[in-house]
């Protein structure tokens, strides 16, 4: 019950790409968040795997326990690498979001092009407080909540901006 209350509260305050004035996540939203092409019945890993598609990521990190995530990647994406530095994308499961933290602050991961997707950032109280902690930590430039799962960016030419989308 407490989580379907998060999700109206959420929907509330969202919104969808008319309420986006960044051009990079105007384009990320209209061509990436809402286009027809469905991977996976999962939202998040539906978001996930569009993002790949449309950023054209050539390494990702996964992190301990995402060997279903991986799967379904790998399945779509025969191409994508596996790997630990030099990324583009990093991939936080909802049970190891405790570890993005220290992830933030590592230079060699987190430039320009890197995109990190949090998924369940609602599952719990503590999830929403990291969600939050990583939301206000000063490498990140660019958040997009998307209820389901977040997506990260650190973005040197853009404002800090956070955006809540419904998708």
């Amino acid at each position: 019950m407490q989580k379907f209350l998060k999700h109206i509260t959420f929907l509330l305050s969202a919104t969808n790409e008319h309420g986006v004035h960044s051009p990079f996540v105007y384009s990320y939203v209209t061509k990436c968040l809402y286009g027809k092409k469905k991977f996976s019945r999962l939202k998040s890993i539906n978001v996930l795997c569009k993002s790949i598609a449309y950023f054209k990521t050539e390494r990702i990190m996964f992190l301990d326990d995402s060997d279903k995530v991986e799967e379904i990647v790998q399945s779509h994406f025969q191409h994508i690498e596996k790997s630990s530095t030099n990324t583009n994308m990093v991939y936080f499961s909802k049970t190891n979001l405790n570890k993005v933290i220290n992830l933030l602050a590592e230079k060699k991961i987190t430039h320009n092009k890197t995109m990190f997707f949090l998924d369940g950032i609602y599952e719990s109280d503590e999830c929403e407080a990291i969600w939050k902690a990583v939301k206000n930590h000063k490498n990140v430039t660019v958040t997009v909540d998307m209820f389901y799962c977040g997506a990260v960016f650190f973005r040197k030419e853009q404002a800090k901006e956070h955006f809540k989308i419904r998708i």
